[in-house]
């Protein structure tokens, strides 16, 4: 049986907890070995776009599969991803991966805030007000107690519209600010979800707004052309996690210009996986400075995959085409 799953499905098909628990059991299984995770593959395409295709095999849940996306930020992105059991070799699904991405994305922030804020944590701020800032707002609200959250982003009306909604969604109160520093003021945990381009003056957050104790996740800038926080915010931060060192610092902007300062200091720097695995903790003491910062792994994309797999089998949602891929068998 091979499901195809449309954007409608998925969405319905993939609450926010249960991608938390996805994502955190991916990469507690990175952390055991048990997991393949070659580089992905960045292709250019002939008008100037991109073609990446991120592929994993997971083997004690016993699935595989991969991501490819391609397009242009410029004129928009279309995602899927494909899962795969690794025991009878079937093709289990494919399903378009524009909302899975924004919430596997969601998801791992949700995972790193588990592990690296502060138990006590009831005023979240949010830079950003799209669907990334959506969906990570829902993955810390999904492990943390939140009673207040505050939002910026430079439209007045997008981010007054995202109050109004996050507060219906959430039942919590959740207030529009006219600066990022107002938003962020007094925070416990930071949210930077927006869409960066590269201009100096659209870095969405500054390190200097930075208090002690607070938490940071950053999701935003995932190709070397695009920024969202500056070099301070790595540098000000005690201690930093990434979820995979060898892509960040690869391909996201805001890295390779820490690292150019010299405030990306790999003492203070880990994978997602030594925390989950436990050997390193999230944080040295309530008044540390933490910062995740997000580029998205296929462990990520593939077991949220499965678990929107699973839930369309409980629930019989989908469309089954039988078995798509004919078995080709080969002589002795």
């Amino acid at each position: 049986m091979t499901l195809l799953l449309d954007a409608h499905d998925v969405e319905q098909l993939a609450p926010m907890p249960r991608l938390v628990e996805a994502v955190e059991r991916g990469v507690l299984e990175e952390a055991r070995g048990t997991v393949v995770l070659p580089p992905r593959m960045n292709l250019t395409m002939s008008n100037g776009g991109f073609f990446r295709v991120m592929p994993a095999l997971i083997h004690k849940s016993g699935v595989m599969g991969y991501k490819v996306f391609h397009g242009a930020i410029e004129q928009g992105v279309r995602y899927l991803i494909v899962i795969y059991s690794q025991q009878s070799g079937e093709l289990l699904a494919m399903m378009d991966a524009h909302y899975l991405t924004a919430a596997r994305t969601g998801a791992a922030t949700g995972v790193a805030t588990k592990y690296m804020a502060r138990r006590e944590t009831p005023h979240v701020a949010v830079i950003g007000s799209g669907l990334e800032a959506r969906t990570n707002l829902l993955g810390v609200v999904a492990v943390r107690n939140v009673k207040r959250v505050t939002v910026y982003s430079p439209n007045p009306e997008r981010r007054a519209d995202f109050a109004r909604r996050m507060s219906a969604e959430l039942g919590i109160e959740v207030t529009a600010k006219d600066t990022p520093e107002a938003c962020v003021r007094d925070a416990d945990i930071v949210v930077v979800a927006t869409n960066t381009t590269g201009r100096a003056a659209s870095i969405a957050y500054q390190g200097k707004w930075s208090q002690p104790g607070m938490h940071i996740n950053a999701i935003g800038s995932t190709m070397l052309r695009l920024r969202e926080i500056d070099p301070d915010t790595f540098g000000n931060a005690g201690r930093i996690v990434v979820d995979s060192r060898h892509q960040v610092e690869g391909e996201s902007g805001d890295v390779v210009a820490a690292i150019k300062e010299n405030k990306f200091p790999p003492e203070r720097v880990f994978e997602m996986k030594d925390v989950i695995g436990g050997s390193v903790p999230g944080r040295a003491d309530d008044r540390e400075i933490t910062l995740f910062k997000s580029v998205g792994t296929a462990i990520q994309d593939v077991m949220a995959g499965f678990a929107v797999y699973e839930e369309a089998v409980r629930t019989g949602r989908g469309r089954d085409v039988g078995e798509l891929l004919s078995l080709k068998q080969f002589g002795s």
